[in-house]
């Protein structure tokens, strides 16, 4: 067994992480969209919407946020905001075409 797996077998997964990638910015930038997504939700009176909502950072230093189990109705609101967003993009194209 290498030195590194031993450190992995130990539960301190800290080896993995890289010199000059810039783990706690990308893990901020998460935690930001996390944020922001819950506000939203809270302005529409779904606070509690999506409650495994996190952000996190991976080994290779890539954010990201996982949205975690979702009732039927909170993936039918994501759905309609979707919507939304595309028929408003689709309006807006069609007045820059004329």
């Amino acid at each position: 067994m290498t030195e590194r797996d031993q450190l992995w077998a130990e539960g301190d997964p800290a080896f993995l992480l890289e010199e000059g990638i810039s783990y706690v910015r990308e893990w901020a930038r998460a935690q930001h969209a996390v944020a922001d997504l819950k506000a939203a939700l809270s302005e529409l009176g779904n606070g509690d919407a999506m409650p495994y909502l996190r952000g996190d950072v991976n080994v290779f230093g890539a954010a990201f946020v996982e949205l975690g189990r979702v009732t039927p109705q909170t993936a039918a609101l994501i759905a309609q905001a979707l919507a939304h967003m595309r028929d408003s993009q689709n309006k807006a194209d069609e007045g820059r075409a004329a």
